[in-house]
This record gives structure tokens, sequence and C-alpha cells, in this order.
């Protein structure tokens, strides 16, 4: 999920911690909402409003929660840091830096009224 989504899911940990439910959490970091950005992008002239976010780092929150935290910084750690977390014998929290400039619009059919 993104960070703006897991941010307000993420008190789930306690739940995962507290029962041991050995979920592994991705979590692609690109410091906004990114599903409406790509939306404020394609449609709105890139005229951004409450799109951008400044998350914490969600694999240290991880383990304030008593969760295993990874953070992944270039694709070439993704491999090892969810084998890791998969492994780990706990709930886990990868997080991953994306490109925040990297915005796809999944609901394209939504604004065709708009698009010319």
């Amino acid at each position: 999920m993104g960070d703006g989504g897991f941010g307000m899911t993420i008190s789930e940990l306690s739940t995962a911690v507290e029962y041991g439910i050995n979920t592994t959490t991705i979590v692609m970091n690109n410091q906004s909402w990114g599903a409406e950005k790509a939306y404020q992008k394609d449609f709105f002239g890139k005229r951004y409003l409450g799109a951008d976010i400044t998350s914490p780092s969600f694999d240290k929150v991880a383990e304030l929660y008593g969760a295993k935290g990874f953070k992944v910084k270039k694709i070439s750690e993704i491999n090892e840091a969810v084998r890791a977390a998969v492994k780990c014998n706990k709930p886990a929290v990868v997080d991953i830096d994306v490109d925040p400039s990297a915005l796809y619009s999944f609901r394209r059919d939504s604004f065709k009224h708009r698009q010319k």
C-alpha cells in the first residue's frame, strides 16, 4: 500500500503484534497521497492541493510497535528485504522509497468528461 494509506491503518500493527499475526506489509513510500495527486496531475492541470505528506520512517515505527522494520532505498534491496520480512517470524513492515513523480491514475475513466 502507499504511505498515505498505511498511515491511516498503522495501528493495526499493535493487533498483529499482540496476537502473533505474522503479516508482511509493503509500503510504497512516495511522500504523497499518490492516487489523489495523480488525479490532480492528469485532470486538474497539476494544481496540487493537500497531495504531499510527510510520513515517518515506517520501518522505525514498526519497531516501536514491536514488529520488525525494513527500509529499502534502492530497487536492488527489495528482494532481500521482503525475504527477510517474510522469514522473521513476526509482523513486519518493508518501507520502500519510491519516486514521488511516478504517478498513475488508476481510474482514468472517472474523469472522461474532463479529457479533451
